[in-house]
């Protein structure tokens, strides 16, 4: 019959296969089905607007190499003796803090992402870059470093703190290389100390490295996340997450510390080795990052059900209407009720966009984190105000076409572009095709990373800076185009701003210099393009703000006791 429990605990001698042991076997083998399964689960939804926004690749990868650790520690018991010493050295030298490192670096992801909607609302025009061709061969070591400054000089700010962490990562193996070599406690050629026994052999300088990245991402680069941001209120409690996650990390390592070099926890110890003090809060950084954002995905579900439901309760009643009442639209009803109440209508939010819709853009940008949204619908609005503006008082069309064209391109590459979008918005994938495809050719010609640029993200403004401001409407920082013939070498053609005829002149140096550095010189406007080329993407968005962050934008303004 097996023992409940072994009076001598773990001893460093035969397997535990008591009650506690068997327990323990038990709740880690179920907890990593249910683990995997959440991993799997985020992994399948990845597309998900909630979830692009969280680097969940980055996130998974950190809690998937802390899950190792965390297996390894929970089996320390039951198999007691059996854990030799230098694998534990390897999973404190390597999978704990490379684990951790990783983890601090995607929790980056909420603050990068706050800044950036932030910014969204201040620069109009700012689209990443395409990245330049590497080239063939391995290169001179000056190519490379060549290389790696241009691209630090082109990478964001997470790109550059997940360098830092791999650098760290880098050192961290080859410390521990070396000492793992250089100890006789792990290697009979070692030349530093001697050999000892195992539970000697878990205590002494050897492990410093280990404790020395703990603390650092524990309790300075931890610590000061939390500070930066305390003042983010998203509706997704990403930042509780994040605190929470930070938070149960830091008693590991003095718990540990304790453990293994004082006797406090030695009646603890038996039952609890010191490389088990990590197991709650690893268990409680894995909980934060699958539980938050699975719940995020079934609570959107669940208002989708519940808008589709409200819908159709409407367009019930819609249908016993008289048929000279049929002309009645969705703005005559100002809410529908729903399974949570009431819906406010399409037509209060069009009114809001088309007017002055500031505050729903610090709501969408500062509590939803989707304020891209918001600025593509007040954008697409602006570019046919200018579309009508502009053909109303044009002498030109064709330069009329190619003014609007560089308007349409600015939205498409700063808001829609998969690629060159900070934040793209989210459509349906054959209206993103239908866009792409027209503006293909002048997206590959501005976003092309040439090798003198020290920057990944271009202000359509500096593409061409000599524009002339009287071709364009206030509304927009377009650019303008050059010559439109295939072979602009052959003759240029400057465009007078005066009276909006073209005139056939030789240019001087200065405006060659100009003209040829243009990257649309060459660039045919589509002959499909027309004032509707957004209308299929403004109503699929219109429709997501709509049913989603207009009306809890509503609710929260009638919370917060404003006039709605």
């Amino acid at each position: 019959m097996v023992p409940y429990l072994n009076p001598n605990g773990h001893d460093l001698g035969p397997a535990n296969y008591d009650g506690y042991g068997i327990s323990l076997l038990i709740f880690i083998v179920g907890y990593t089905i249910l683990f995997f399964a959440g991993c799997a689960y985020l992994w399948q939804h990845r597309d998900h607007p909630i979830i692009q926004m969280r680097k969940i690749g980055l996130a998974l990868l950190s809690i998937l190499i802390l899950h190792v650790y965390l297996f390894m520690a929970l089996m320390a018991y039951p198999l007691n003796g059996l854990y030799p010493c230098n694998v534990e050295f390897w999973a404190m030298s390597l999978y704990l803090p490379i684990g951790l490192g990783l983890f601090q670096a995607q929790n980056q992801q909420l603050l990068l992402v706050s800044r950036g909607q932030d910014q969204l609302m201040k620069v109009e025009d700012s689209f990443k870059r395409f990245a330049g061709e590497r080239g063939h061969g391995l290169g001179t070591p000056r190519y490379w470093a060549n290389r790696c400054k241009l691209w630090w000089n082109g990478a964001n700010k997470q790109r550059k703190y997940e360098s830092f962490v791999l650098i760290g990562i880098v050192f961290q193996f080859v410390g521990s290389f070396i000492i793992y070599n250089i100890s006789q406690k792990f290697s009979r050629y070692g030349t530093v100390g001697h050999p000892t026994d195992p539970s000697s052999c878990r205590q002494g300088w050897e492990w410093a490295p280990s404790i020395i990245w703990q603390f650092s991402w524990n309790y300075i680069f931890g610590p000061y996340l939390i500070y930066r941001v305390r003042l983010i209120r998203d509706i997704y409690h990403w930042r509780v997450q994040t605190v929470l996650a930070i938070v149960a990390s830091m008693p590991g390592t003095p718990l540990w510390l304790v453990g293994t070099y004082t006797d406090a926890f030695t009646a603890i110890n038996k039952y609890w080795p010191p490389c088990m003090w990590f197991a709650p809060g690893l268990i409680t950084i894995e909980l934060t990052t699958l539980i938050f954002p699975i719940y995020q995905i079934y609570r959107h579900k669940k208002l989708a059900r519940e808008t589709s439901r409200a819908l159709a309760e409407f367009d019930a009643k819609q249908l016993n209407y008289k048929e000279g009442s049929e002309t009645t639209s969705v703005s005559t009803a100002t809410r529908s009720t729903g399974s949570k109440g009431k819906m406010y209508s399409m037509e209060t939010l069009e009114h809001c966009i088309h007017t002055n819709c500031d505050g729903l853009q610090v709501y969408a940008s500062c509590m939803e984190l989707n304020g891209e949204n918001i600025v593509f619908l007040t954008r697409v609005i602006k570019f046919k105000r200018q579309w009508r503006a502009e053909f109303t008082n044009s002498k030109n069309a064709m330069r009329t076409r190619t003014t609007m064209f560089r308007a349409a391109l600015s939205i498409f590459v700063n808001l829609v572009h998969a690629e060159t979008a900070t934040y793209p918005i989210n459509i349906e994938s054959n209206i993103y095709r239908g866009l792409e495809l027209m503006f293909r050719e002048a997206t590959q010609l501005v976003a092309c990373q040439p090798e003198s640029r020290n920057s990944s993200t271009t202000s359509i403004a500096q593409v061409t800076p000599w524009a002339e401001p009287g071709l364009v409407s206030d509304d927009f920082e377009t650019f303008q185009l050059g010559d439109m013939k295939k072979h602009p070498r052959a003759s240029f053609r400057r465009l007078s701003s005066e009276d909006g005829v073209s005139h056939h002149s030789t240019p001087s140096a200065t405006d060659s210099i100009e003209w040829l550095e243009d990257p649309l010189n060459s660039c045919m406007v589509p002959v499909d393009f027309d004032a509707k080329v957004f209308d299929a993407a403004f109503k699929s968005i219109k429709y997501m703000v709509w049913s989603e962050t207009w009306q809890r934008f509503m609710n929260f303004k009638k919370a917060a006791g404003v006039e709605t």
